[in-house]
């Protein structure tokens, strides 16, 4: 599996490329190539192209959940490949705000895609194989707490704004060789129990890596404080206890959590910036 970052909140110094708080992954597995975000703008198609990535050929794009940092460019996307469906959960297109005491911002997806385009997109209500391996698991299994950012993050419910459950994130499974990468948006429902849900969704298989961001800033859109370590340390026990072989992650984990993770799971965790690639 070849997966190349396209959009992360910082970029491989390396390289020419640009970058913005959001994620979008392009993914070489199985003889396809999916898209799985899209970022906050275009900009992922233009580092896609400084890239030698030909996003027309893209077959499957995947939308984590209903936050324009990863389904804001979306619309620019299908203008460029006419053939791709979009897989998500049903309810990406409600308004999604972030809210503090002082402070209101619409975070949701720009709706005129949804308008502009509704045969192109496949919403996935169950556990569904979308193509070979290729896997989207639509209910999270919630044994352990909801990361402590999501208290900023609400959704609009007809006539009143209430807190966000997060039933438009799903998460993606690709099987290899009888082993399983999991990649995630934002873990909004809690990276463990994303693992978890795996892990009794595929029973008999070995999780390879993980893939994504892990929300573990505590307050999202601000650059503050890390989560709680009883956070950190129940997905670094997750991890170890499923023995999973590789960490990637970045966006909404935090630098500040990633070094906490890095203390415990040394090299078996990496930080994906925009340009990193992979072979899994």
């Amino acid at each position: 599996m070849r997966v190349i970052t396209l959009i992360e909140n910082t970029k491989d110094s390396s390289k020419n490329l640009t970058s913005e708080h959001g994620l979008s992954l392009y993914i070489e597995t199985n003889g396809k190539r999916i898209l799985f975000d899209t970022g906050r703008t275009n900009n992922f198609i233009i580092n896609a192209k400084k890239l030698g990535i030909d996003l027309e050929q893209i077959d499957a794009t995947i939308i984590s959940h209903g936050h324009g940092d990863h389904g804001g460019g979306l619309l620019s996307f299908l203008k460029i490949n006419d053939k791709a469906k979009v897989y998500a959960k049903r309810y990406i297109d409600e308004d999604y705000y972030f809210r503090t005491m002082l402070f209101s911002k619409s975070v949701r997806i720009n709706k005129e895609v949804f308008t502009q385009y509704p045969n192109r997109f496949e919403y996935v209500d169950k556990f569904t194989e979308i193509m070979d391996n290729i896997y989207i698991v639509s209910d999270i299994e919630k044994p352990y707490e909801a990361p402590e950012g999501n208290k900023y993050l609400f959704v609009r419910d007809r006539n009143k704004v209430v807190r966000d459950t997060f039933q438009h994130e799903l998460i993606m499974v690709v099987k290899e060789n009888d082993e399983l990468i999991i990649f995630t948006g934002c873990s909004h429902n809690g990276t463990a129990n994303m693992i978890e849900t795996v892990q009794n969704r595929f029973p008999n298989l070995k999780i390879k890596a993980i893939i994504g961001g892990f929300h573990l800033v505590r307050m999202p859109l601000i650059k503050a404080s890390s989560a709680s370590q009883n956070e950190i340390d129940t997905l670094i026990n997750k991890i170890l206890d499923e023995n999973i072989e590789k960490v990637y992650t970045g966006h909404c984990t935090g630098e500040k959590a990633f070094k906490k993770l890095k203390n415990v799971l040394g090299s078996k965790i990496i930080y994906i910036r925009t340009g990193t690639e992979l072979n899994i």
